[in-house]
């Protein structure tokens, strides 16, 4: 499946980066997230669909 790897700003939550990814389940994409961004703030997409959020452990997402 196609997935959008998006990297935040640890203090804003805006997005910094954002890249395409593929993956063949939204576990298998949150890994490459989290191997990409090794304790920096990211989300994953699937379309309009949100995945997955490190800011929902207590970053703040404006």
């Amino acid at each position: 499946m196609h997935y959008r790897l998006y990297g935040l700003h640890p203090v804003t939550g805006r997005i910094t980066q954002g890249r395409d990814i593929s993956a063949t389940t939204d576990a298998e994409a949150i890994a490459l997230g989290e191997r990409e961004h090794s304790g920096a703030p990211f989300e994953i997409w699937c379309q309009s669909r949100r995945v997955f959020s490190s800011a929902d452990d207590g970053i703040a997402v404006r």
